[in-house]
């Protein structure tokens, strides 16, 4: 449920580019890497092509694989995700559609569908909607007892990014999910438990688009330093549907490296839901031709 971020940061791109009249899909010719790794050892890799088609339209493909440790069973978990999506767009708006898959074997298996619809009425007022569905299975051990649950549901938000000066600007985002999920014991006759939180055993801000969140705000400023490098603070706030909270606080540029190349390097702090905090590093690339 990255459709805000990757508003913002298409905004950031397109601030930083300088075209004469572009196509809407110009800077979908893009590839994009990002890593990331906290304290803790969780980490996740993602790769991601987009291409246009046509004078509007764009397709989009990614992969990418994370890792993460359960803090009740200790068990580790790598998960590797496929993603496929697209869009059009016209001068002042754009739709897009992306799907994604993430399997680790019989642990984990999650199904995620977003949309989102940006519209642009002035040159420095950027405002949207998103929609999200969620469909999932995870599977663990809870003293020492294995245990499946499942987890569906559906989310909307919206988000919006305003350009307050020629060089500073805002954007936030809220969005409201609805899920049921039902958590079932898979041995000595099985049977449904109550109140079990395996979803958020695992959770850190490295892989928050694995939890299920009831409710998530995002809050950050981009300052143009110079044509060639922008600076990016950011604020997360998550409310977990089976409780307790996740945040984060991160910093990161934007530097025009050449040649096409865009470099984003940035250092974070996040605290879990169990009250544990861990500091991370992300480093992104992209390149546009």
């Amino acid at each position: 449920m990255k459709s805000p971020l990757l508003f913002a940061t298409a905004l950031l791109l397109a601030g930083l580019a300088h075209a004469d009249e572009p196509a809407p899909n110009a800077d979908k010719r893009a590839l994009n890497l990002a890593v990331q790794r906290d304290g803790q050892h969780n980490q996740s890799a993602v790769a991601a092509v987009s291409l246009p088609v046509g004078d509007s339209a764009w397709l989009q493909a990614g992969v990418g694989r994370s890792r993460s440790r359960d803090a009740a069973s200790g068990n580790s978990y790598q998960p590797t995700q496929l993603a496929l999506g697209g869009g059009v767009a016209g001068r002042r708006w754009q739709a897009s559609v992306n799907a994604s898959q993430r399997r680790d074997g019989s642990a984990l298996r999650q199904s995620d569908v977003a949309a989102a619809l940006d519209w642009k009425p002035t040159g420095n007022l950027g405002v949207g909607l998103d929609a999200a569905r969620r469909s999932g299975r995870t599977r663990g051990t809870l003293a020492g007892t294995p245990v499946e649950q499942r987890v569906s549901g559906h989310g909307v938000g919206v988000h919006g990014a305003v350009a307050l000066t020629p060089r500073l600007s805002v954007y936030g985002a809220t969005m409201r999910n609805r899920y049921t999920t039902s958590t079932t014991q898979t041995a000595q006759g099985g049977g449904l438990l109550a109140g079990v939180p395996l979803l958020q055993n695992r959770v850190s801000a490295v892989n928050r688009d694995e939890a299920a969140l009831d409710r998530s705000h995002q809050l950050g400023a981009t300052w143009r330093a110079s044509d060639r490098l922008a600076l990016n603070g950011e604020l997360q706030q998550d409310r977990l549907h089976d409780g307790g909270s996740l945040s984060s606080v991160q910093l990161k540029a934007a530097i025009q490296a050449g040649a096409g190349w865009t470099l984003t390097p940035g250092i974070g702090h996040g605290r879990g839901p169990q009250g544990a905090s861990s500091n991370y590093g992300l480093l992104g690339a992209s390149y546009a031709w």
